[in-house]
């Protein structure tokens, strides 16, 4: 049956640990795909309005 441990098998612990640092690996690649989201909207929606009426001003 193998070791317990808490009441698991060692296998059940192994694949547990593999379960959360996947977990882990993809939170953190939401986090920095959300980020990257977050500033391409903010260099849109400050930035086209400025080029706007920078074109705009040139005769």
């Amino acid at each position: 049956m193998g070791t317990m441990i808490a009441g698991f098998t060692l296998n059940k612990l192994l694949m547990l640990g593999l379960g959360v640092i996947a977990v882990g690996f993809i939170l953190k690649k939401l986090f920095k795909l959300a980020i990257a989201v977050l500033i391409i909207a903010a260099l849109v929606y400050y930035g086209l309005p400025l080029i706007h009426t920078t074109i705009s001003t040139i005769p």
